[in-house]
């Protein structure tokens, strides 16, 4: 008999550790845009990087990668930076127009991070599909199991 449960939890470990990577490799692209935008910004002069990659968990088996838009907000003498989520919109990849406010060479940098990120949108959000579907047919199959015991005997 296949021990389903003991295979479910190698499944879902080996999910897990592979969506832990996915996301170390967002943590590393949003650092690495980061300071490419900050070196190129600096060669023309400018400090303010204006778009910068977001990597937040929103709950504990779950990360989002976004973009987020900077400004300054002046208050009390003070500029503070503020950082507002910029809208996605369906499936995995920005709309061209969300990064209207975004001149020049730079947006031919958050073009191309923004294709990578794409695609580890994607392969997360199916990480964590095939986590759930593996959970939920582990469940199920283990009721088919619970049902079928009475019905051994007789059968036999």
């Amino acid at each position: 008999m296949i021990d389903t449960e003991r295979m479910t939890e190698l499944s879902v470990e080996f999910l897990d550790a592979a969506y832990l990577e996915i996301v170390e490799r967002a943590k590393r692209l949003a650092e690495q845009y980061f300071e490419q935008a900050q070196q190129f910004l600096g060669e023309e002069g400018k400090t303010h990087v204006p778009i910068l990659i977001w990597v937040q968990q929103i709950s504990p088996n779950a990360w989002g990668f976004y973009w987020v838009r900077v400004h300054y907000v002046r208050e009390d003498g003070k500029g503070n930076a503020v950082a507002r989520k910029i809208p996605k919109g369906p499936r995995h990849k920005y709309p061209a127009g969300a990064f209207s406010f975004v001149k020049g060479t730079l947006l031919l940098r958050v073009r191309n991070y923004e294709a990578r990120l794409a695609e580890l949108r994607q392969l997360a959000a199916e990480n964590r599909a095939l986590r759930k579907t593996t959970l939920a047919w582990e469940g199920r199959y283990q009721k088919i199991q619970a049902l079928e015991a009475p019905f051994s005997n007789v059968l036999a």
